[in-house]
């Protein structure tokens, strides 16, 4: 097989994959001029629900399908892939609006850098103001696209300003963001078919570069993509998309009202749903019971029409909540977009005449494509739309940075930051935030016991030679030097460390030997002093230190007249410290200890015998510590946990999503971890370091 992407003629090659929710489809092609010519289309639906509302749950399922998808194209077209472009749907989006301006040189021309960091800034306002409203959930949302509404240069509006002098340009634009499980749901399904993420994108963004030109979005125009599990929609007025939104129905919906009315499973469904798109007079299906039955189609289409009605009315009142009215036109793509009925009744919906919604799809993307004329479809719409715009976008900066020595390409610029660096560059979040080691608990002689486990060694980060933490932002070609951090080590107490002054040896009793010193069983097996303690083991011992305990021991009662110890009288046995090869010698001179009577509570005939009551349970007080300087008090848990370094952060005015500079967080003048224990008399800084 050749070199992945080989370059042929002039053009570039882009490989796209669409994950939807009902199946895989991917498009390979060359760039030639303004054209992307074609060169593959594969598509493999899921055998089972993998994609969810078009966020990915089933990962290895998922990778599955998508890998038989690139390995048919790859076998078809003679080379791998490495890189690939993807689309995310806006089941979760969050969009925000921001206005940024910076002073240029008037003598020269506005080129590509400058305009891109002037987006990047924009970009920046927009995810801070989304953190801002987002309750403190710090690093939870990635950019995945944007949309310029407007330039200025100097005050006068500009459709670009590439190629422009002036003193001052602004831009306003809208970011749009998703959680960061949506996103790494992609990466992680990727790198499972050894493909690198070149750019994610919005699915709507994706559908509108394919079906609505640009000198169509001076008119107030929408765009509904109506998926499987989701109906995304994008809104142009002005010459530029001014609005995202998303219905949450879709083509599921209509696909378990044909199930529940025809008795049928999901894929079968799915076909007779297929059928009646095509315009079918009968259908002929099994049902779940085996029967095979027949229903006309407009006896279908009249039993559905509410499922039908209630996704045109989701998807009406979408459009109108982000368009503040109707609006000129509706473009209506995706495989549901063909549902008999739906743009009838969405125009209704709407308010408009029914010529006003239309399938879209063949007429515009011919002018950006060329390929087969089954792929010039709303059905394709999607995925040939992310390849339009992995090929639009080309000549824009990539914003990417130098990790370790090695360049990692960013999500999008504005909302990146030293964390995503990291995920990007394939690092686990074990290597970024350290765990201590795991702590061994066992019963020792009936009584709990736990002895930790090692403490971290904190990760070190550096931006441009800088310290820097999680949340520093980044800017193209930032440099960042990173430290994993190491996990403490795992308890692994030796039974010598839990038992002070450990020492086994044996003695002689009337010629037998006899163990003395300390001896410990564990799970009925003999332990030695090198033994290794595991979390839950129940251990008990037996200490033999004095004459006296020996004999207790061994249930005995010495005449202490005829007792001799290495040929030695010995009258005072309970003063007498037993050593390695004692002889001890009874002569016959002893009795049995009797065997104590059990106790009984005295209770009146007919009373039930009350349980005894259980013995009281050993409650953590509370944890005095000094906080930045300041006495404080931390209230116990209520499960008896002990209290750890994070617990302090309830009683600091700190708020992570608002930067005000590095975080610092110590521990008796060290770093600390945030799942450190916490003690009485620790002294703990928690503040801002500006």
């Amino acid at each position: 097989m050749a070199d992945a992407f080989p370059v042929r003629g002039d053009g570039r090659l882009i490989f796209a994959l669409d994950i939807g929710t009902r199946s895989v489809i991917g498009v390979a092609g060359r760039v030639e001029g303004p054209l992307l010519k074609v060169l593959k289309v594969d598509a493999q639906e899921h055998s089972e629900r993998a994609v969810v509302d078009g966020q990915i749950e089933n990962i290895e399922q998922t990778a599955r399908i998508a890998g038989q998808v690139k390995e048919r194209m790859e076998q078809e077209l003679g080379f791998p892939f490495k890189d690939v472009y993807v689309a995310a749907a806006g089941r979760v989006l969050k969009t925000r609006r921001a206005v940024c301006e910076i002073e240029l040189d008037d003598k020269q021309p506005v080129d590509q850098r400058q305009l891109s960091r002037l987006e990047s800034r924009a970009l920046q306002q927009a995810y801070e103001e989304l953190l801002g409203d987002s309750d403190g959930d710090l690093l939870s949302y990635y950019c995945v696209g944007h949309s310029v509404i407007r330039y200025t240069l100097d005050g006068y509006t500009f459709s670009t300003l590439l190629g422009h002098r002036g003193r001052k340009a602004t831009v306003e634009l809208i970011g749009t963001f998703l959680p960061g499980e949506v996103v790494e749901s992609l990466y992680a399904t990727m790198s499972k078919i050894g493909l690198s993420i070149a750019s994610v994108t919005l699915e709507p963004i994706a559908a509108i570069n394919a079906v609505i030109p640009q000198e169509l979005r001076l008119l107030n125009v929408a765009l509904v993509d109506v998926g499987a599990g989701t109906s995304d929609i994008a809104i142009a007025n002005g010459g530029s998309v001014c609005a995202y939104t998303m219905a949450t129905v879709a083509g599921d919906e209509i696909t378990e009202s044909v199930m529940r009315t025809l008795l049928v499973d999901f894929q079968v469904a799915e076909e007779i749903k297929r059928q009646a798109s095509e315009g079918r007079q009968t259908i002929t299906y099994c049902d779940i019971l085996g029967f095979e039955n027949s229903i006309p189609c407009d006896e279908l289409l009249e039993k559905i029409h509410p499922a039908v009605e209630e996704l045109a009315g989701e998807i009406s009142r979408s459009i109108l909540d982000a368009n503040g009215g109707p609006p000129m036109a509706v473009f209506m793509v995706g495989g549901g977009s063909r549902t008999p009925g739906l743009c009838r009744l969405v125009a209704q919906g709407l308010g408009v005449d029914e010529k006003k919604v239309a399938i879209g799809g063949n007429n515009y993307m011919k002018r950006m494509v060329d390929t087969e004329p089954q792929y010039v479809s709303a059905e394709y719409a999607t995925p040939i739309g992310i390849a339009i715009t992995a090929m639009t976008a080309s000549g824009k900066e990539e914003l990417s940075v130098v990790l370790n020595g090695e360049r990692v390409r960013m999500l999008g610029a504005g909302s990146s930051n030293v964390l995503e660096a990291l995920l990007r560059g394939g690092y686990q979040y074990s290597q970024i935030m350290g765990r201590s080691g795991r702590n061994a608990t066992f019963a020792l002689d009936g009584e709990r016991q736990i002895v930790r486990g090692g403490m971290p060694t904190l990760a070190a980060f550096e931006v441009n030679g800088r310290p820097a933490n999680i949340t520093t932002p980044l800017q193209p070609g930032d440099e960042i030097k990173f430290t994993p951090a190491v996990n403490g080590e795992d308890a692994a107490p030796l039974l010598r460390d839990i038992l002070g002054g450990w020492e086994a040896f044996e003695v002689l009793l009337d010629g037998e030997p006899c163990p003395a010193g300390v001896s410990a069983l564990c799970g009925g097996e003999a332990l030695t002093g090198d033994s290794v303690i595991h979390d839950s083991d129940v251990i008990e011992t037996c200490r033999v230190f004095t004459l006296a305990d020996l004999f207790e021991t061994q249930g005995i009662i010495p005449d202490l007249a005829l007792l001799t110890v290495n040929g030695e009288p010995c009258e005072h046995p309970e003063t007498y410290r037993l050593r390695p090869g004692d002889d001890i010698q009874l002569l016959g001179g002893a009795t049995s200890i009797p065997e104590p009577a059990p106790a009984h509570r005295q209770v009146p005939v007919g009373q039930p015998v009350a349980p005894e009551p259980e013995p009281p349970v050993a409650r953590r007080g509370p944890v005095q510590i000094i906080l930045n300087g300041e006495p404080c008090e931390l209230p116990p848990k209520p499960d008896g946990s002990p209290v750890q370094f994070f617990d302090v952060l309830n009683f600091v005015e700190i708020d992570p999503s608002r930067p005000q500079g590095d975080l610092v967080v110590s521990r008796n003048g060290r770093p600390a971890s945030y799942i450190e224990p916490v003690l009485t008399g620790d002294q703990i800084e928690v503040y801002w370091k500006r």
